[in-house]
């Protein structure tokens, strides 16, 4: 893990042996995406910025999908955000080569494609119907996907066809990304490569830069008595 080396995945600085396990990881200072949306929400984070997070994403897990590896559990609470606004991909506590076979119980029911929940069947593009929800988090500011339902009526209502309403505010061509990535069939679901493509154009189609009120232009957070 320590060879893996992104902008967008939290890097592995090394493991200590000693009285127990310990993994040095790189410091990234914003916290989790879900708490950082939750605690700002849309007056202080725009549109493009969520663009960007949701760029940023994709782009780490392309470099997984280019190194056959899964992560498993990609979901908006593992991507941290840096001082300067960079979204990185963390916790790889699941992350394996591509194959069958984990223990369903341990499973983060609301994020897991249909194939891996019955069939134990992970792949890059189960990780692709993980990144549809996750961009259904980010696009309604940290909300717990699937609001009032069950992970039994979850697995239910998927399994029939059902998916998730896009948040409010959020721009069609990002729900079409989404049920993109929710496709029943793997195989028609896009890559990782195809969504970054897709969210550098919207970005691009936005017309303004990613901005989250009361952070300078470097990213660093300003005083009070300094903000716009």
């Amino acid at each position: 893990m320590t060879k893996m080396q992104h902008k967008n995945l939290v890097r592995l600085l090394g493991v200590i042996l000693h009285q127990g396990l310990y993994i040095v990881m790189e410091h990234v200072s914003k916290g989790n995406l879900v708490n950082f949306l939750r605690t700002r929400g849309r007056a202080l984070v725009n549109t493009p910025q969520l663009l960007q997070f949701s760029l940023h994403v994709a782009e780490g897990m392309e470099y997984l999908e280019s190194k056959k590896l899964v992560h498993r559990d990609l979901a908006a609470r593992n991507i941290l955000i840096s001082e300067d606004l960079v979204a990185k991909v963390s916790d790889f506590g699941l992350v394996k080569a591509e194959r069958k076979g984990l223990d369903s119980s341990r499973l983060p029911v609301k994020w897991t494609a249909p194939e891996a929940l019955k069939h134990g069947k992970f792949s890059s593009k189960s990780d692709v119907w993980s990144f549809g929800v996750l961009l259904w988090e980010v696009f309604s500011y940290g909300r717990a996907p699937y609001p009032k339902m069950s992970l039994k009526e979850v697995t239910e209502a998927v399994e029939k066809g059902y998916r998730m309403e896009p948040p409010e505010g959020c721009p069609g061509p990002v729900h079409t990304l989404m049920n993109s990535c929710w496709e029943a069939e793997p195989t028609r679901r896009p890559t990782f490569r195809k969504l970054a493509e897709k969210l550098a154009r919207e970005l691009r189609s936005a017309g303004a830069t990613g901005h989250v009120e009361g952070q300078d232009a470097d990213g660093s957070t300003l005083p009070r008595s300094q903000e716009p």
